[in-house]
């Protein structure tokens, strides 16, 4: 006869040999209908686990990922806070809330729930990218530049990043800067539709309209769905249009240096004798820190907008050359005509 102790050890290795096998087929199942697109039955089949074992971690994290593609955002932060409250350290769940967070948009939750994802798995470049994004729509850009760098440090060829960092500069109207980003993001990602668009909208703050239509025009072949690509495209036409006009009316446009003496003019030519870029001598020499910040872009304007001495001298430059330096009232200026 078997002791009454052992009897009972017995029957709890039996039960819970028969639970595991439980939780097995119930997640085996789970799996089938989460690839089968069958999501309600998923569901059931999680939450039967849970019946089972309410601290089944994956099974908790699992369920949480199908209710935020279901749009149930505050049924997944209950999941992913109950497999973290049993395993602290699970990153991914961490990661996951954050994520539920942003689309819930608590973008502050989301950013402490991504770095706390970082405290348990900080060489995951996904984490700082997405703590990079969230950083962005809250306006925080130094610290979203700063996780966009650390995940191109760990994944120097992930394309998402390149495109959030070119989205990044285009909130910050550095159009030229974000132009780069976007041309990477597209060189580890050929088929980018969204990075084409995006280019492309760079492109056509810069005035840059060929350019512009062929990015956008990319973006439908490659995405024919995409209507952001799609209206660009057409306001770009539009905007081409109303140019054409402009400039059979006069309108001129052109980049320039602004520098306060002749000495500091004649440095500046020196420069782009020896290959230097025109935006980026803007950008470090030009005292109006307006337009040295857009690469010394003055954008269009009509005869009589500007100081009369400064249009003149446009009108004899060449579209695309450079001239200079003028001398007005506000200083030295180094031009460069766009049209």
């Amino acid at each position: 006869m078997i002791p009454r102790p052992y009897l009972l050890i017995l029957l709890a290795i039996l039960l819970f040999g028969c639970t595991e096998r439980q939780v097995r087929i119930h997640f085996e199942q789970a799996e089938k209908y989460r690839h089968e697109g069958k999501i309600d039955l998923a569901i059931e089949e999680y939450k039967a686990i849970l019946g089972l074992r309410p601290d089944a971690i994956d099974a908790l994290n699992n369920l949480g990922y199908l209710y935020v593609g279901k749009g149930q955002y505050a049924n997944a932060i209950a999941q992913y806070q109950k497999a973290i409250a049993v395993k602290p350290d699970f990153a991914e769940a961490h990661f996951n809330l954050g994520v539920a967070y942003v689309a819930y948009s608590q973008l502050d939750s989301a950013i402490a729930a991504y770095q706390r994802a970082l405290q348990y798995d900080p060489e995951n470049h996904e984490i700082h990218n997405n703590l990079g994004a969230a950083h962005t729509m809250v306006g925080n850009l130094t610290e979203a530049e700063v996780s966009y760098q650390q995940a191109l440090k760990l994944k120097p060829d992930y394309a998402d990043v390149y495109h959030n960092l070119g989205l990044l500069y285009t909130y910050e109207s550095r159009y030229r800067d974000a132009i780069p980003q976007y041309e990477k993001a597209i060189r580890y990602k050929p088929n980018f539709a969204d990075a084409y668009n995006n280019m492309g909208s760079a492109h056509l703050e810069l005035g840059q309209y060929e350019d512009a239509i062929q990015h956008f025009q990319t973006a439908v072949r490659l995405q024919p769905n995409h209507a952001l690509a799609q209206e660009n495209l057409r306001e770009t036409k539009t905007r081409m249009d109303a140019l054409q006009r402009a400039r059979e009316a006069g309108e001129m446009r052109a980049q320039h240096i602004l520098v306060k003496t002749e000495a500091d003019a004649q440095l500046v030519l020196d420069q782009l004798d020896s290959g230097a870029k025109f935006e980026a001598l803007a950008q470090l020499y030009s005292t109006d820190t307006a337009s040295g910040r857009q690469g010394g872009d003055l954008g269009a304007f009509l005869p009589g907008t500007l100081l009369p001495k400064f249009e003149q001298a446009v009108k004899k430059i060449e579209p695309g050359q450079i001239g200079g330096p003028v001398k007005t009232p506000a200083g030295y200026h180094i031009i460069k005509r766009i049209y």
